[in-house]
């Protein structure tokens, strides 16, 4: 929701929806549930010091807004007009397993592994 407008952003989500509905062919809110919970990250990478880097773990509704960001960021970065199409084929591409949404959950992981490394050998 931005500038407190509420019922735009309930129209958007109600309409991207009804989008994935007539795409899928299945039940949307499985779909978005699903979208999420692929996209929860389960850690946090928190900087300490100068090149200090610290792995914590999220809880579960921290990682749905971490989730639900990712999501609407990479809905806006997509080409197009519409935001409806844009939101919906994201929510999509994230469920297949591909979109910018998994590639930054992809990338957070990727970090955390390789601090992790350095962590075991320093």
């Amino acid at each position: 929701m931005k500038n407190g407008k509420k019922y735009l952003a309930y129209k958007i989500i109600y309409l991207s929806l009804k989008h994935i509905k007539n795409k899928i062919k299945g039940d949307p809110i499985t779909f978005l549930r699903k979208a999420i919970r692929m996209l929860n990250p389960g850690i946090r990478i928190k900087k300490i010091n100068e090149g200090d880097l610290v792995i914590t773990e999220l809880g579960f509704e921290q990682g749905i807004c971490i989730a639900i960001k990712w999501l609407l960021r990479s809905a806006r970065q997509r080409s197009g007009t519409n935001i409806i199409f844009k939101l919906s084929s994201e929510l999509i591409d994230a469920t297949k397993g591909n979109g910018y949404a998994i590639r930054e959950k992809e990338r957070i992981i990727r970090i955390a592994e390789l601090n992790r490394t350095i962590a075991y050998f320093a």
